[in-house]
């Protein structure tokens, strides 16, 4: 990942949640308001083929789905396709469907083709702004899904964010992660794309972005996982419902103002990846 499948449909600008073993992606087409894309991240081009855990977690996430997008459209019906002629990848087009009109952002929108099929060459066509705030919206929804369960809890923050380029991931990385999740139930880590790493650094990263955000997937510590595009911090707060952001010590004084609560760890001595990357003479030390 990411495979031509996730590309056609713009990830990561598109997504709305990762899961373990999915993806669910705003359909860049909107055929009707708030239509998705579901992707499998297993490396099969057959339904069959998918691992039996995936299949349990996309039953949870159906269920996720429908919760949301009925409580946010009161959709009359979804309809779930899958093509799989050119995008290989399993994945699933998941297009609700309207009886009468929807309104979204005071403007009202029509199922053109009810109670027929869906129409997949109909676009609403929606502005940059309305497919922004769309996204937006989803997104905050799919994120206090479990919010209720969370108010539940005695750990000091519900919800967590900390973020990085995680290249060459270490002990260090790991220290951080541990820390940060004693502290909160949810934990969201942010993964900078290649992009951003090449921007700020002027170089690209050691390992690709695919395989870097797979081994935060990966880690138990961790509850969720996105693409970091841009270091914008706050953007991540409103969306996410963020109650903190962990970051090392060293940026006391030097992190970007944000809305939520800060917490500040110590790195651990003599581990980071520009040290590692120097013991495989990856890079050039420093003078």
């Amino acid at each position: 990942m990411p495979n031509s499948t996730l590309n056609k449909f713009n990830y990561p600008d598109s997504l709305i949640k990762t899961y373990q073993h999915w993806h669910l992606l705003l359909r860049p087409n909107q055929t009707t308001l708030g239509s998705l894309i579901l992707v499998c991240k297993e490396k099969t081009t057959q339904y069959s083929g998918i691992s039996d855990e995936a299949a349990i977690e996309q039953k949870q996430i159906i269920k996720e789905i429908e919760n949301v997008l009925k409580s946010r459209f009161n959709y009359s019906k979804i309809n779930y396709l899958m093509l799989m002629m050119v995008d290989p990848a399993v994945h699933f087009h998941i297009i609700p469907r309207y009886e009468f009109p929807v309104e979204f952002c005071d403007r009202e929108f029509n199922d053109k083709s009810w109670p027929g099929v869906p129409d997949l060459t109909h676009d609403l066509a929606l502005d940059e702004i309305y497919q922004h705030e769309l996204l937006r919206t989803l997104k905050t929804d799919f994120s206090l899904i479990h919010e209720v369960q969370l108010k539940q809890s005695t750990k000091k923050y519900h919800r967590m964010y900390t973020s990085g380029c995680f290249d060459i991931f270490h002990q260090g990385h790991l220290n951080i992660l541990k820390k940060t999740k004693a502290l909160c139930d949810y934990l969201i880590v942010g993964v900078s794309t290649d992009e951003l790493i090449i921007k700020s650094k002027g170089r690209p990263p050691i390992i690709p972005f695919e395989e870097r955000i797979s081994i935060l997937e990966a880690n138990r510590y961790v509850d969720e996982v996105i693409p970091q595009v841009d270091k914008d911090k706050q953007k991540v707060v409103d969306e996410f419902h963020i109650d903190a952001i962990s970051v090392g010590s060293d940026w006391k004084g030097k992190y970007p103002a944000v809305t939520c609560e800060m917490e500040y760890f110590d790195y651990t001595p003599n581990v980071s990846s520009t040290v590692l990357k120097q013991k495989l003479n990856i890079t050039p030390k420093e003078k």
